[in-house]
């Protein structure tokens, strides 16, 4: 169990730590990072099948204008591996990932939080023409930080069993796990109204008032809607596209 526990560690780390981000964003998926913690525990079928819900669950999940409606790596590792360290059933994968993935939202921030420090760090050796000094404050602080916030409660639920991690989820008040749901159902509100703020053109407005209106009134799904922006914006730019053509 030890070497189970370990390697699910980096597998939390690994999806939290942006530097991998770099090379593949999948992390971020239930379907790889739930299905690599279920080969870690030696169950990739029924891990697999949990990760599969989880991933159903939070399929529409996006970061809209910098809100974060739940920490999506937090949701897949903690919960597929909390559905095989219990027994549970696959389709039960779900209850299990909702809390972690809003407390996962708090090991979000506090990790920007703290890294922000390391990038004032690493200006300062900027400016004393310390480059590697600067490349190490950008890579090695964050991924400690990762293991503090993700990786010891990680190799902990796994280590010690599932009642451990049940135990501390239990310490919660329910009055905090209702206050995580309803900033949760704000966060992708707040995040449209900002990103409406950032994309407030006059010219552009109508657009955003029309779409919403064929999706409310008319029921027309994203892809109809996209292609008649399409069509919209080559009629509004016929004079522009033609002139690309040409030259």
């Amino acid at each position: 169990m030890l070497i189970s526990a370990i390697l699910v560690a980096l597998i939390a780390i690994l999806s939290n730590w942006w530097v991998t981000h770099l090379v593949t964003r999948t992390w971020l998926y239930p379907i790889i990072s739930g299905f690599l913690v279920a080969l870690a525990l030696g169950s990739p079928i029924e891990g697999m099948k949990a990760a599969a819900y989880i991933n159903l669950a939070y399929l529409g999940w996006m970061t809209v204008g910098g809100t974060m409606p739940g920490n999506l790596p937090v949701a897949s590792v903690f919960g597929t591996a909390m559905t095989i360290l219990s027994g549970a059933e696959p389709s039960t994968a779900v209850v299990f990932a909702v809390p972690f993935s809003l407390l996962g939202i708090l090991t979000f921030q506090a990790s920007m939080s703290i890294n922000a420090l390391w990038v004032h760090k690493a200006e300062a050796m900027l400016d004393r023409g310390n480059i590697t000094g600067m490349r190490m404050m950008n890579y090695v602080p964050s991924f400690f930080v990762a293991l503090v916030l993700v990786g010891l409660p990680a190799f902990c639920m796994v280590y010690f069993g599932a009642d451990f991690m049940k135990q501390m989820l239990a310490m919660i008040p329910p009055s905090l796990v209702s206050a995580f749901q309803v900033i949760g159902g704000i966060m992708p509100a707040l995040g449209i109204a900002m990103l409406v703020s950032f994309l407030g053109k006059k010219r552009l407005m109508p657009f955003f008032y029309l779409g919403f209106f064929l999706v409310a009134f008319l029921h027309l799904g994203i892809m109809a809607i996209a292609v008649f922006a399409i069509i919209a914006a080559i009629i509004l730019n016929s004079d522009r596209t033609i002139s690309i053509i040409k030259g």
